[in-house]
């Protein structure tokens, strides 16, 4: 009678959308050694002009924080961390929302996460939303659909190629 939902199969190349929207910041201008140094797979940012962040593709929720500043997202092969401002666990939660839990079947630009950006930036962290392909190695190629400007949140960012 009622049908379990489950995400869409993902086509390669496939693209993961801007999970939200604002200036878009190349991986190499990321204020986080380990996200522009690549340790957490090839990402990019957006400083947003909202704190509405979306899923980038359709897929499982496989991690949220207990903080609510980051979660991941299982696509077929492809895991996806989305981790709102950077050094932000140190806010403890203060500031963010989950919208989604663990096993959760999320489609592209539904609510993820919420992020009060005058929170962020009046506690001294900086607000850049970072997507990162976290298992970047299991792919041929992982590159960013934009070099700069602004993004519409659902414009594509990044795309994965086997």
């Amino acid at each position: 009678m009622f049908k379990k939902k489950t995400p869409a199969p993902v086509v390669f190349p496939a693209e993961l959308s801007s999970p939200v929207a604002g200036d878009f910041v190349p991986m190499s201008a990321l204020k986080d050694e380990a996200f522009a140094g690549g340790a957490l797979g090839q990402c990019v940012g957006v400083k947003p002009e909202n704190g509405n962040i979306c899923a980038p593709i359709d897929g499982t929720v496989s991690e949220v924080t207990e903080t609510a500043h980051a979660a991941v997202i299982q696509a077929g092969e492809i895991e996806i961390l989305i981790h709102a401002g950077i050094h932000t666990v140190n806010m403890k939660g203060e500031g963010f929302k989950n919208h989604v839990k663990l096993g959760q079947v999320v489609r592209r630009g539904e609510p993820v996460l919420t992020m009060d950006l005058w929170k962020v930036r009046n506690s001294g962290y900086d607000d850049t939303v970072i997507m990162a392909v976290s298992n970047t190695k299991d792919f041929a190629k992982v590159e960013a659909l934009v070099t700069e400007g602004k993004v519409k949140a659902g414009d594509g960012l990044l795309k994965v190629s086997k």
